[in-house]
């Protein structure tokens, strides 16, 4: 880092450090990126590879959050087509379906009321005979469905494009290397690495599932705690559907996705207090029966642990406490104190959001707003 009074460390390389880093970057600021890692091979990489507003946020009314995350997805549409694309979604309904068809109707009007003009497509009733040609769903019990629109992404291909973007755009991006103290000089951040010592006018801490560890190491404390919950997948061998399905469980009202995946089928995902170590992070065996479990109750086409190619795992970090993780918010809070800026939470599809958000903070800071530089991705 170069001139004094520019100078931004940002810690983490997720989806949400890399986009931080790239705003400011377009604003001119002289920004060092700090990732103990290769960027995005963490949490941003374990995702269940949506760009969505949130058809079940709706549930507890975090309309704001819906209403952010569906203009951030007409964004990366159409910024990053070759990244993002349209994604059709199957909405079966059963007789034991935990929501009733005149519920799940009305979050899908709100839904496409949210989107506006944005919207890809708005949502559709489906008869059951529709509802079986598009994939192999269990006849008995069936009572038709619905569809609506969202999109797929490459996640960790979004984020290396990020991370691409942000170099280009004059940030310096350090991978494979640990961020080991945090401490304060006068006016200044130390951040000690185990490659040396950087000092920084401004720190962000933007570490995700490493948030609490990082704070408690150094000394800070913060007005929010993340709850770790871990969020598992799998990869089976075969192609279920072109059909991109989205299912409720009768035991627990959760809902998960069975989607086209690279020629292969992805279900998932679970929500599971985490309180293991961070790094290796795997799908349990309860959990993967528990995926496979839901998935044989709607498919008539049963599968087992050996149509099972892999499985992967990603902790995600969300804000507040609560014994039930689905009653957890998506959304994320931006506190900053002074020279320091801690980002709690956030969701891939707004990541853009976020940075402005987060930029905005760094330009009050500093006492001076900043225009951007129009964010195109690299090529």
């Amino acid at each position: 880092m170069s001139t004094p009074g520019n100078r931004v460390a940002v810690v983490g390389g997720g989806i949400n450090g890399t986009g931080i880093a790239w705003e400011l970057a377009r604003r001119g600021y002289d920004v060092t990126l700090f990732e103990k890692g290769r960027c995005g091979e963490q949490t941003s990489s374990k995702t269940t590879k949506m760009i969505h507003g949130g058809l079940r946020y709706l549930e507890r009314m975090h309309f704001g959050l819906v209403r952010e995350s569906l203009r951030d997805r007409a964004w990366l549409l159409a910024n990053a087509p070759h990244l993002v694309h349209p994604l059709e979604i199957v909405l079966p309904v059963f007789a034991d379906t935990p929501r009733s068809r005149i519920v799940i109707r009305a979050g899908l009007v709100l839904y496409d009321a949210l989107a506006g003009r944005e919207n890809i497509h708005r949502h559709r009733r489906l008869g059951i005979p529709a509802m079986l040609s598009r994939g192999p769903l269990v006849r008995e019990a069936l009572r038709g469905g619905f569809s609506y629109w969202d999109a797929q992404v490459d996640d960790l291909a979004l984020v290396r494009a990020v991370v691409a973007s942000a170099t280009r755009d004059g940030a310096s991006i350090r991978e494979t290397t640990r961020v080991t103290r945090l401490g304060r000089s006068g006016g200044e951040w130390i951040v000690g690495t185990d490659r040396g010592e950087e000092r920084a006018d401004m720190l962000i801490n933007a570490a995700g599932p490493w948030m609490n560890e990082l704070l408690r190491a150094n000394g800070m404390r913060e007005r929010y705690v993340l709850s770790l919950v871990r969020g598992s997948h799998l990869v089976l061998r075969h192609r279920v559907s072109d059909s991109a399905f989205l299912l409720q469980s009768v035991s627990d009202r959760r809902v998960f996705f069975v989607l086209p995946w690279k020629g292969t089928t992805l279900v998932g995902t679970t929500e599971v207090m985490h309180d293991r170590p961070l790094d290796g992070v795997e799908a349990s065996e309860e959990e993967v029966e528990y995926l496979i479990e839901r998935f044989n109750r709607y498919f008539a086409q049963k599968i087992t642990l050996d149509d099972v190619a892999s499985s992967f795992a990603g902790v995600r970090p969300l804000v507040g406490r609560a014994a039930n993780p689905s009653a957890l918010a998506r959304d994320y809070r931006v506190v900053r104190s002074g020279n320091l800026i801690n980002v709690f939470g956030g969701k891939m599809t707004t990541f853009m959001s976020l940075a402005q958000k987060v930029a905005m903070r760094v330009d009050n800071h500093f006492g001076k707003p900043r225009p951007a530089k129009p964010p195109v991705f690299a090529e």
